[in-house]
């Protein structure tokens, strides 16, 4: 007897039985399902198979991707693997997480590490160095008040940062920081919601000056004191301090030659508004030279954050030798350019050796590296 279809099905009642499409149905579709059957075992074993063999589906050299970058001939492994296999999906590791600079919302505070300078501060978050000498009065506008702990405020934009007085109208303010009243009182940064130009903001109140800018306040070294021998008023350079020479103590001998003040050195610092000088760096101990014939007005302790420093006079221009571990020359001694002066150190306030190279003409600060090829 030929097999059919039935006899791989029980009889059972349907509304089919004993019609023609009963028989069309067991003759033909019953086939296809266990056609069907089969390629599915089939699929199931044939992922461990290929795993056992070592096959793998890569892409061809020059393969094309789908947007997410898995191959297509990836994603017909996929398709071929059993649900009953494990399957391994491989992702890109990333390092670290991107989040990008954000603006600041408001005036932040940064407390003064060991090894910081006015100028790293300044690039760390983006503002200009005078910006943070324009709102922090306890700089005095001299990089070398700058000392570990203290605690600068930094605006979150250029401008100056002040304390309002309780007397200084918005407008008089503006005016005396070159910036525009209505930038002020629209600044998001203030809190000035309903002023007017002529009103006076309280005692007290912190106020940012968006674009606001001022003069530099540079200390003058020379102070008229009375000789306590002749009485007569004199001209001092530093006096009152440690290496404070005799008021009086004539200059000059410069001869407009300049050299180097030092042979082997690193620029750490350049010369920019509140830093007066040049810094080169070197070991301790390093040997320190005159950058020009000229008598020495100033030699030892200074209290204005320099350490131990040498100044000569070469009549108009003077030059400062800072942060001396050592000095060789004193007060009233002509010295001759090149002539050695002192040692590299790191005294005073400094966050490492290195020399701190100035010069002025008519005490006014001038860039070193104008003058001179460092």
């Amino acid at each position: 007897m030929k097999p059919t279809g039935d006899m791989f099905l029980p009889r059972r009642k349907t509304f089919l039985a004993g019609t023609a499409l009963e028989r069309v149905f067991n003759r033909y579709l019953t086939p296809i399902s266990i056609g069907v059957t089969f390629i599915g075992v089939v699929l199931v074993f044939m992922g461990p198979v290929r795993a056992a063999l070592g096959l793998s589906a890569s892409p061809a050299v020059g393969g094309s991707t789908n947007p997410a970058g898995q191959s297509q001939a990836g994603l017909a492994s996929l398709s071929n693997a059993s649900m009953l296999e494990p399957v391994e999906f491989n992702r890109q590791l990333v390092a670290f997480t991107t989040i990008p600079d954000r603006p600041r919302r408001s005036v932040g505070n940064y407390t003064v590490q060991s090894g910081d300078t006015l100028f790293a501060i300044a690039n760390k978050f983006s503002i200009d160095p005078k910006t943070i000498f324009w709102s922090n009065d306890v700089l005095q506008d001299d990089v070398h008040m700058l000392q570990p702990g203290m605690e600068l405020a930094i605006p979150p934009e250029d401008g100056v940062y002040y304390t309002a007085d309780g007397v200084r109208t918005l407008q008089r303010a503006a005016d005396e920081y070159k910036a525009d009243v209505n930038a002020i009182i629209d600044s998001p940064y203030n809190e000035l919601a309903g002023y007017t130009p002529e009103d006076v903001p309280p005692w007290g109140m912190k106020i940012l000056v968006p674009g606001g800018e001022r003069d530099m306040n540079i200390p003058n070294p020379v102070r008229t004191v009375t000789d306590q021998t002749t009485g007569k008023v004199v001209s001092g350079f530093m006096p009152g301090m440690g290496g404070s020479c005799p008021a009086g103590t004539p200059g000059g001998g410069g001869t407009g030659s300049w050299v180097r003040p030092m042979n082997d050195y690193m620029i750490t610092q350049t010369f920019y508004a509140g830093h007066s000088g040049i810094d080169l760096g070197a070991p301790v101990g390093t040997p320190v030279y005159a950058a020009d014939t000229g008598v020495v007005i100033f030699s030892g302790w200074n209290d204005w954050g320099y350490g131990i420093l040498v100044v000569l006079d070469h009549g108009g221009w003077t030059t400062y030798y800072a942060h001396l571990n050592s000095k060789a020359v004193g007060c009233g001694q002509l010295v001759s350019r090149g002539q050695y002066i002192g040692q590299v150190g790191s005294t005073g306030n400094s966050n490492g050796a290195h020399l701190h190279f100035e010069m002025r003409w008519n005490h006014t600060p001038t860039n070193p590296a104008g003058l001179i090829g460092f």
